[in-house]
């Protein structure tokens, strides 16, 4: 998990120096975010690099919520308190509680792509919909995932979803591809 998390912050530095300045999104698992050794280690590397901190995004899922939630909970306000951004990835789709949106330091919701399939149905629509109203309300940012068609996100913007991405943009690319991209 620190290799993983040292290859990205180092990868950030890597295109930052060539003028790509981008956020990083890194994802952990509910072992690494109950270590607060782990925590320290991604903090000194970003401090060690001269990262702005807020460049840095750490994606969870809502599975680490059932673990050891205490452990969880100081760990995530440790770097959301040094300015790490923290999103819950796959929203809606393990144990969704409205009280770990109020508990826990969240910044970015992202909705999974099944819900998005859904999107032109009337269930489909109205779930899609109360999150990104939800997000608003809790000033929280809503990031909607599998984007594959120009409807999808047209849909998307009248909704005033935040952001968006998928393969309608890109798929996946190695380095020296999404350099060129």
């Amino acid at each position: 998990g620190i290799w993983i998390t040292n290859e990205a912050i180092e990868q950030y530095v890597r295109w930052k120096e060539k003028g790509i300045d981008i956020n990083i999104s890194i994802n952990v698992s509910a072992k690494q975010l109950s270590n607060i050794k782990f925590v320290n280690q991604v903090i000194d590397k970003i401090k060690e690099n001269n990262i702005t901190p807020n460049k840095i995004d750490i994606e969870i899922t809502e599975y680490m919520f059932i673990q050891d939630s205490q452990n969880t909970f100081n760990n995530l306000n440790t770097l959301h308190n040094f300015g790490v951004s923290i999103s819950l990835d796959d929203f809606g789709t393990g144990y969704s509680s409205l009280s770990y949106l109020k508990k826990f330091p969240i910044d970015y919701l992202k909705i999974d792509k099944a819900f998005l399939d859904d999107y032109n149905s009337k269930d489909g629509s109205v779930f899609l919909e109360t999150i990104v109203k939800l997000g608003q309300m809790l000033n929280i940012r809503v990031i909607a995932e599998g984007v594959e068609k120009e409807e999808q996100l047209k849909y998307l913007k009248s909704i005033s979803c935040n952001q968006a991405q998928g393969y309608y943009f890109s798929k996946p690319l190695d380095i020296k591809d999404f350099e060129s991209f």
